[in-house]
């Protein structure tokens, strides 16, 4: 039996010889961004896709018939999806996510976000634009309290990465159940009980629609006025009017924010000029290891997928959309 035809996005054209490497018979086509659907690729079976154009990505669903199963080079699922997509999946495609592949990047933006503040360098660059000598006074990371939202891959990430740093860690997720590398989880509907308790809110879960705008005016007065917020999972988890109103009131001490509602973010955007608040331009699952990340989450599941296993990464709760 010959090995199924793989296609790759163009921007993952530095995996080809990789995958070469991993299985010398198998069949792996970079497809050009631009122009038509190259004939050759209409019996793929696989698409590993990451930034394709929606119209090139739409035409191979529509033409190749073979086409069995889709992995792509993302998180989430929320943002991916046409009709031709829907009527794959419904006749039997399956679609799975790189599950692992951006964890340990945003991982690391969260302590590092966190420590930022704790140390106070959003203040100090301040003064050194100002060109003024300043005296302050840190605080204490360890010790602290760091509130996850989210207690799949990217929340362990973030929990032993803070943990290790002799901070308390929290978790939230849907139904409460026990994470590792979190001390205690609380299911999302009773999440304004813990917030008091929290230094840092992390919010690291997929965009469902039961958690739309769920951090809102009640859950910013629930929190310390010291707490910092960091959003690297989806902009619309929180209700912008209320992160405004929190910021400029002083009701929370300052958010590092990498995800937005609207992306690219609105030069008239009034998130631009919050105080106390970093933005980041979605960068935080960015780094240098990335693609050999996304080559080994895929490597795993298309050896499962050769054996006839069940692949990683599937929605698990499709109803919800992860």
């Amino acid at each position: 039996m010959s090995a199924p035809h793989v296609l790759l996005s163009e921007n993952l054209s530095e995996m080809a010889p990789w995958l070469h490497e991993h299985h010398p018979g198998g069949r792996f086509t970079v497809v050009p961004d631009a122009g038509p659907l190259p004939a050759d690729c209409l019996d793929a079976e696989v698409i590993l896709r990451s930034a394709m154009n929606e119209d090139l990505f739409d035409d191979i669903l529509r033409a190749a018939g073979k086409l069995r199963w889709v992995q792509i080079t993302a998180a989430g699922f929320d943002w991916i999806g046409g009709e031709p997509l829907r009527r794959r999946l419904a006749e039997g495609l399956v679609l799975t996510r790189s599950a692992h592949s951006y964890s340990v990047p945003i991982g690391e933006y969260v302590i590092g976000a966190a420590l930022m503040h704790s140390r106070g360098f959003p203040a100090l660059r301040a003064a050194q634009e100002r060109r003024e000598w300043v005296n302050t006074v840190a605080t204490d990371f360890i010790g602290s309290t760091m509130l996850v939202f989210g207690t799949g891959s990217i929340g362990w990430e973030v929990a032993w990465r803070a943990g290790a740093l002799g901070a308390t860690v929290l978790g939230v997720n849907r139904t409460g159940a026990p994470a590792r590398g979190f001390t205690r989880v609380t299911p999302v509907a009773r999440c304004l009980e813990v917030l008091p308790e929290a230094d840092w809110v992390v919010l690291a879960m997929p965009l469902t629609p039961e958690n739309r705008y769920l951090i809102r005016a009640e859950h910013f007065a629930a929190m310390k006025p010291s707490a910092v917020l960091v959003n690297v999972g989806r902009g619309a988890l929180v209700a912008e009017e209320d992160l405004v109103a929190a910021l400029t009131g002083g009701r929370i001490a300052g958010a590092v924010i990498d995800v937005f509602e609207e992306e690219p973010l609105p030069a008239a955007s009034r998130l631009w000029e919050l105080p106390r608040t970093t933005l980041t331009p979605h960068t935080s699952f960015r780094a240098s290891g990335n693609l050999r990340r996304l080559y080994a989450d895929f490597c795993a599941n298309y050896d499962r997928f050769l054996a006839g296993e069940a692949l990683e990464g599937t929605m698990r709760r499709p109803e919800l959309g992860y």
